[in-house]
């Protein structure tokens, strides 16, 4: 045999008597701890956040490229792909704000900037509609206050404000959002001014002026499909809302935040009165794009002069 795989026998002999050595021995440990994690989450976790997960809750010492490694000889891959998407409503607005966030996302503590939206979650199976609106912190990108309805009207919003305040009676955060008919009624902007809150909006038209709500909501239903692939009603879809919210908050690591999941970031930051830094690093591709955007405006804008 050895002759025909052209193998020589003190080859041979020593491949059979060796023994695993501990990196091997580390690698199947790791592999299946991956395929545990996979089969929990039906392949959401690409190689970063299943490396976050190792290292952060299982206690595994290794780096991401051998985690890479050993999904790409299993062939074990995540199931999560991002998509576009894009709703509006057109109103009339009774109340406008300032855009007092002016982009910058960063907080030094928990409770001093809130963000807010709506967005639309179809049922897959009978195409009926449900609206989840988040208040979301933007020390954390923990959602204080969460709330789902069948009805897009200022119910859903009020709803949302007052169970974010109920949490933090005491915060007095800016209170972003988008020009949406909820955030523009003379009532909510009452609303917000009893409970000490400044509203701030974004400008017309620049989604990306509430980028870290536009985002987690498209996280938040990307998790939920890849969670719940067989939602059949809209009971179903309630439930699995809520088991996603309870997933992003104890489970989904966070690169920002060293791999860790919003709900234990939050509980760090809660504890002491010097809570730890996370700055973002500045999406300098975001600004070129919309200078260019505000640069052919005012090509556009002198050519008609």
């Amino acid at each position: 045999m050895c002759t025909h795989l052209g193998v020589s026998r003190a080859a041979y002999y020593k491949w059979l008597n060796s023994k695993p050595n501990d990196r091997k021995v580390e690698d199947e440990k790791i592999l299946d701890k991956i395929k545990e994690i996979a089969e929990s989450n039906n392949s959401l976790f690409g190689t970063m956040k299943m490396y976050y997960t190792l290292r952060n809750k299982y206690k595994f010492k290794c780096g991401h490229n051998r985690v890479y490694r050993i999904m790409c000889i299993n062939d074990i891959q995540s199931t999560y792909r991002r998509t576009s998407r894009y709703t509006y409503i057109k109103s009339t607005p009774e109340e406008t704000a300032k855009n007092l966030l002016k982009r910058d996302f960063n907080a030094n503590k928990p409770n001093e900037k809130w963000c807010t939206d709506v967005t639309e979650i179809k049922v897959p199976a009978t195409g009926e509609k449900l609206y989840i609106s988040p208040v979301i912190d933007l020390y954390d990108r923990y959602p204080v206050g969460f709330a789902v309805s069948d009805r897009n009207d200022t119910g859903l919003t009020n709803k949302t404000l007052e169970m974010a305040h109920t949490a933090y009676p005491e915060a007095n955060p800016v209170y972003h959002s988008d020009r949406g008919f909820q955030y523009t009624r003379k009532v909510f902007k009452s609303k917000l001014e009893e409970y000490g809150m400044k509203q701030s909006m974004s400008r017309v038209s620049r989604c990306i002026d509430n980028g870290p709500c536009e985002g987690f909501q498209g996280i938040f239903k990307d998790i939920l499909f890849i969670l719940y692939p067989s939602i059949q009603s809209k009971r179903e879809m309630i439930k699995a809302i809520y088991g996603t919210l309870n997933y992003y908050i104890n489970e989904y690591p966070q690169k920002r935040y060293n791999g860790k999941p919003c709900g234990q970031i939050r509980q760090e930051a809660l504890q002491t009165n010097a809570p730890v830094s996370y700055p973002i690093k500045q999406a300098n591709r975001y600004i070129r794009f919309w200078e260019e955007i505000d640069n052919k405006k005012r090509q556009l804008l002198q050519q008609t002069m």
